[in-house]
């Protein structure tokens, strides 16, 4: 594993290990990535999996994402945009 370079990249390499670990070997693409959809075409989340997620980076992080600013379809389109709000959180 290469070293991280940035806080945020770090941010990023957990949420997507929480993805995987929440999708599965059965719906974790190969090759997957912090910028594989969360839904249809990547790794087909459905709301509870994404639930799921979003549970355990709060907890994983120790913030509260807020429904309206952070839970949005842009906000939980990947590993990556969902790593970008989490960011927002981080520290404050």
């Amino acid at each position: 594993m290469q070293p991280l370079d940035r806080p945020a990249d770090a941010i990023e390499q957990r949420v997507l290990e929480i993805v995987l670990r929440v999708a599965g070997s059965s719906r974790s693409p190969e090759g997957a990535t912090p910028a594989t959809p969360l839904g249809g075409g990547g790794f087909l989340l459905d709301s509870v999996a994404l639930l799921e997620v979003v549970v355990a980076c709060e907890s994983a992080f120790g913030i509260e994402l807020d429904a309206d600013q952070d839970l949005t379809p842009e906000g939980l389109r990947s590993a990556r945009s969902l790593a970008e709000r989490i960011q927002r959180h981080v520290g404050r």
